[in-house]
Order: structure tokens, then C-alpha cells, then sequence
């Protein structure tokens, strides 16, 4: 195997480095894989984001915004309760205005 590092050192690194991304991608990959067949359908709280809410809830997070009439993200995603400080109503008004439209995209969906 030396022998063969020897003679080809740019095959052998560039091997090694292909196993190493590859390993990098699968381990992201299981990661998020039990991480969100373990957070699926999520209660909505005031720490999420629409982008968190679409994912656990398999929906699209601007159909969501949409329906519920949130703002879409310009710099950075917000939570909830960062929006409901924007609008100045409490967070549990637009926490059951996401909910609601949960509840009918859910239902919408096929």
C-alpha cells in the first residue's frame, strides 16, 4: 500500500479525500434524516420560524406565510414572536393564525 501511495500520491489523496466528503455528506444526511422523522407535525411555538414550521409540517413555508399573512423574509428568517413584536399584537394571535392555516393546508393536501 506504500508502495502504491508512492507512486500515485495525487490518486491515492484525492481518493482519500472523496471518501472524506462522502462520509461528511452521509452523516449530514442521517442526521437530518432522524432529526426530522423525529420532529414531524411539531405544536407550533413562538421560537420557530415559518421555514421550521413548513419543514415539520411538510408545507411550503411561503404558502404559509401567504396564507396567514406574515411578511416574507428579507434578511434573515423571523420567529414568530419577532413578528408579533414588529406588528405589536401578542404572539399568540400569530400563533393561531399559523395554526389555523396549517389546519386548512393540511387538509387542502392531497
Amino acid at each position: 500500500m506504500v508502495g502504491f501511495f508512492r507512486r500515485h500520491p495525487i490518486l491515492v489523496s484525492s481518493l482519500g479525500l472523496a471518501a472524506l466528503v462522502t462520509a461528511f455528506f452521509a452523516i449530514r444526511f442521517v442526521t437530518e434524516l432522524v432529526y426530522w422523522s423525529a420532529h414531524r407535525d411539531e405544536p407550533v411555538r413562538a421560537w420557530m420560524t415559518v421555514g421550521y414550521i413548513g419543514r415539520s409540517w411538510d408545507l411550503d413555508p411561503r404558502v404559509i406565510d401567504a396564507e396567514a399573512g406574515l411578511p416574507l423574509p428579507v434578511d434573515h428568517p423571523l420567529t414568530l414572536s419577532e413578528i408579533a413584536r414588529q406588528r405589536g399584537v401578542p404572539v399568540g394571535e400569530i400563533i393561531a393564525a399559523v395554526e389555523e392555516t396549517l389546519a386548512r393546508l393540511k387538509v387542502d393536501q392531497p
